[in-house]
């Protein structure tokens, strides 16, 4: 195990956020443990998974343990532990609760939702003692929420994965992409008897296409567009990017731009390629 994060604080602080984004970041997610089961779960997850994150709240039974919980596992996981803590205004907590139509989680042990939140600092009294990370979410969006742990985790953010996928649109577009650039206005090779049987990894299918006006020029505005869009989904915490290149068949213009797009981004990214519909 290289990193374990405990995530705790106060109900409508954006605790469920951070979990959501915790796990794109690529951790083993599990919310609302029981106190007790996190000392003996532990051991054995590690085993097989590198970043793990637990979300212990005051609804958990046996929560005054929680000292003796944290007092344990900083002695057992001192490098590799982080305990985070939301939290929040009282009156921000309430409005958030009125927009969701959720129940506060300590509503059933009082008569209104300001004694709930009240009774729920009470209890995380010992969590905050331990927390290494407090964020204070009153003036913060989901999205700013998002921007500001990616900042303070940066150090266990796994890698950026691009997914590039090339296809023939008479076999049918791929439903899971989220950029789809069409290359079907190229010249095919597939009418050049020389090029027919190859594919767009074949040097000689390169050289055609290099040499074809346009190519270059369109590879550098995907590029452009790709660039942008990145940018903006490592802002938001999202940690997966697919981009799918078509042609008529999927074998020639659409393999080329692929490779060509995976060998630039290589460089930065995990890069995962597929070529769908070369025969």
């Amino acid at each position: 195990m290289k990193n374990l994060i405990i995530l705790t604080g106060l109900s409508g602080a954006g605790k469920s956020t951070a979990l959501g984004l915790l796990e794109d970041m690529g951790f083993y997610c599990i919310d609302n443990l029981p106190i007790n089961l996190v000392e003996t779960i532990l051991p054995v997850i590690s085993m097989n998974v590198d970043n793990i994150a637990f979300v212990l709240d005051a609804r958990s039974e046996s929560f005054e343990r929680i000292d003796e919980i944290l007092n344990n596992l900083k002695k057992k996981y001192a490098s590799n532990l982080k305990v985070i803590f939301l939290t929040a205004k009282d009156a921000i907590i309430i409005n958030r609760f009125a927009h969701t139509r959720r129940n506060h989680p300590l509503l059933k042990r009082v008569n209104s939702l300001e004694k709930a939140i009240q009774l729920e600092r009470e209890i995380l009294t010992k969590a905050l003692e331990f927390s290494d990370i407090v964020i204070d979410t009153s003036n913060l969006n989901p999205h700013q929420l998002r921007e500001k742990l990616v900042e303070m985790l940066g150090s266990v953010k796994k890698k950026f994965l691009v997914r590039i996928l090339s296809f023939g649109f008479k076999y049918g577009v791929p439903l899971d992409i989220d950029f789809i650039f069409d290359v079907r206005f190229f010249p095919n090779p597939f009418y050049i008897k020389d090029l027919r049987e190859k594919s767009g990894k074949d040097e000689k299918v390169k050289e055609f296409l290099y040499n074809t006006q346009g190519v270059k020029e369109y590879l550098e505005m995907i590029k452009n567009v790709v660039d942008f869009a990145l940018k903006r989904y490592e802002n938001e915490g999202r940690m997966e990017l697919s981009i799918g290149i078509g042609c008529t068949g999927g074998q020639h213009r659409s393999v080329f731009f692929a490779e060509e797009l995976a060998s630039i981004y290589r460089q930065r990214y995990e890069v995962l390629l597929e070529h769908r519909d070369v025969k």
